[in-house]
């Protein structure tokens, strides 16, 4: 293959790595792109760079790794933290579709997955460990991740890292590293905190910024509202019959999920279809056709099926699912709000999800400008509404159709639905039957409900458990001001022999045999609870199970999530003798 001509050719890159940009259809560079390559796959400097999310960040630093680790050896090479285990499976992916040859091996660590399994990969050797903070702390703690010949630091979404807490563990992990290393940090934004780090670690550092004009943004007001599982699709529906005229993607997380919702939507009387990776070209290009012309009005989409998607006017994007991380939620909302019509957003969060979906509308509020607001299930008094308002829209904007095909065009010519209306003298004479049988008023109520009785019936909308707005973090960043314990002494590991008054002590069925830490029991708790990772309190550590102290409103709700799902077990723990 001719690599000369190749965009990115310029930078001295490998053949194998040429090749392996040109098979992912890397056509140019993008700014990021060009800011960084040529200073990271130089002998030496730091890189500190401000761009934000979707600019190809993964790629500005994955290319030089590759390019410079191609031998293998003991011990890991790089180390890239990220805020969260979607993102470094995703950093993972991106970097190991870059490779051609046997090195760099890539290991992803994080929590919520089988340790053993990542200390046997660490083992075997790896070039590059992609993984989060706790993680990562609890590995260098077992001795089984060695630092000390790391060359690469890098910080991804480092903005993330201080919302979430764990710029003192990034800073602890810093230290581990030897001295002559390279550290290269990405953030969307710059806050004091993180500048603080960087002078402390690596001096007085340029910063970067890449300048690349930014997308437009999005026009479109988000929202959430927080239901059980069991109420989502009752919520949908009150959401698309209270709209005026909704033509919209609802994302979901899993092909299964897009098809059984697609189902339930189309046995519930609306026009609906799924598209997902599992669809023939063929069924996908007729699918979206049909959704173009807007003979489906909704379409249930997977994240890697939407991806390129261009629909003009949508008036809705609605999360079925949350997605994993701030960028995916950015292109899903991004389908919406476009050439100068404004778009709505909505996300049906869980219960469990509040203190998820609180921490991703401050991070979309520094990116896009704007919260994710919290609101109300549609009432069913405003829902039939709508409906009462737009079927008296579409019917009198029939009359001035027909009136005027017949003034104007002869019958051979008008649409064959209009044809069929002008057509047959037997329409007149049962309407003035009807008239005269019921009187105006009453024919008109008897075709209505004839034609719309279902529609006008409030009683085909079932009762929603109402959720609150998630309650906000007073200060968000208050813990990382406080001085540092040591892990072990860290208040979440000691036991407490009297519960607060307002709390629950709780059993969880995860324990030191199963793999998992603190941080670990701390991550269930707060997810499953719906608050906060500072509420999770005196976690106490045993072989097969674990102790934690949560609010009481939260315990109920961790307990509730328990029995539904596939967690392990969490329940009051029994009162010590």
């Amino acid at each position: 293959m001719n690599t000369d001509s190749h965009p990115f050719a310029t930078f001295g890159l490998s053949d194998a790595v040429l090749g392996a940009l040109t098979r992912k259809g890397f056509t140019a560079p993008s700014s990021i792109q060009s800011i960084a390559l040529p200073r990271l796959l130089a002998e030496e400097g730091h890189l500190i760079v401000k761009a934000r999310t979707g600019t190809g960040k993964t790629a500005a630093f994955g290319i030089p790794l590759v390019e410079r680790l191609t031998q293998g050896g003991h011990a890991p090479r790089s180390i890239i933290l990220t805020p969260t285990r979607e993102l470094a499976l995703q950093i993972t992916r991106e970097i190991a579709s870059l490779t051609s040859g046997r090195f760099p091996r890539i290991t992803a660590v994080y929590g919520g997955a089988s340790i053993r399994n990542q200390i046997f990969d660490l083992k075997r050797g790896t070039e590059i460990v992609v993984g989060t903070p706790g993680r990562v702390m609890d590995l260098m703690e077992r001795k089984v991740l060695d630092l000390t010949s790391v060359d690469w630091f890098i910080l991804d979404e480092a903005d993330e890292m201080l919302d979430m807490g764990f710029l003192e563990d990034v800073e602890t992990i810093l230290k581990a590293v030897k001295s002559e290393r390279r550290v290269a940090l990405f953030s969307a934004t710059m806050p004091e905190a993180i500048l603080k780090v960087v002078r402390d670690h690596i001096g007085d550092v340029e910063i970067l910024e890449d300048t690349a004009p930014e997308d437009e943004k999005p026009a479109v007001d988000q929202f959430y509202l927080v239901v059980k599982k069991e109420d989502r699709l009752e919520a949908l529906r009150r959401i698309i019959d209270g709209a005026d005229d909704f033509y919209g993607l609802i994302f979901c997380a899993t092909k299964a999920g897009a098809d059984e919702l697609a189902r339930r939507l189309v046995e519930g009387g609306y026009t609906a279809e799924a598209i997902h990776g599992d669809l023939s070209q063929e069924a996908r290009e007729r699918t979206l056709r049909r959704f173009r012309v807007r003979h489906t009005a909704i379409l249930a989409a997977t994240d890697v099926a939407a991806r390129g998607l261009d629909i003009e006017r949508l008036t809705h994007v609605i999360n079925w699912d949350l997605p994993n991380d701030r960028e995916t939620y950015i292109h899903r909302i991004g389908r919406t709000g476009r050439a100068g019509r404004r778009g709505k957003a909505v996300s049906l969060a869980l219960p469990a999800e509040r203190g998820r979906i609180s921490q991703l509308s401050r991070s979309i509020e520094r990116t896009l400008g704007s919260k994710i607001q919290w609101m109300k299930v549609p009432q069913i008094k405003a829902v039939m509404k709508a409906v009462k308002r737009r079927i008296i829209q579409s019917v009198t904007a029939a009359l001035p159709e027909i009136q005027e095909i017949s003034e104007t065009e002869s019958l051979e010519t008008a649409p064959v639905e209009v044809q069929q209306e002008l057509a047959s003298p037997i329409l007149t004479q049962v309407s003035k039957e009807l008239i005269e049988s019921l009187g105006s008023e009453r024919a008109v109520e008897a075709l209505i409900t004839l034609t719309y009785g279902d529609m006008l019936d409030p009683t085909r909308y079932g009762q929603i458990t109402e959720f609150q707005e998630t309650a906000p973090r007073e200060e968000p960043r208050g813990r990382f001001t406080a001085k540092r314990l040591p892990f072990k002494e860290h208040p979440r590991r000691r036991a407490q022999a009297e519960v607060p008054s307002g709390s629950v002590r709780l059993y969880v069925g995860l324990g030191r045999q199963h793999g998992a830490s603190v941080r670990d029991v701390v991550k269930l708790l707060s997810r499953a609870g719906g608050v906060p990772g500072h509420q999770v309190d005196a976690v106490e550590m045993k072989d097969y199970c674990a102790f934690a102290t949560l609010p009481e409103e939260a315990a109920h709700r961790a307990c509730l999530v328990s029995r539904k799902g596939s967690d392990p077990v969490i329940k009051p723990a029994a009162p010590p003798k």
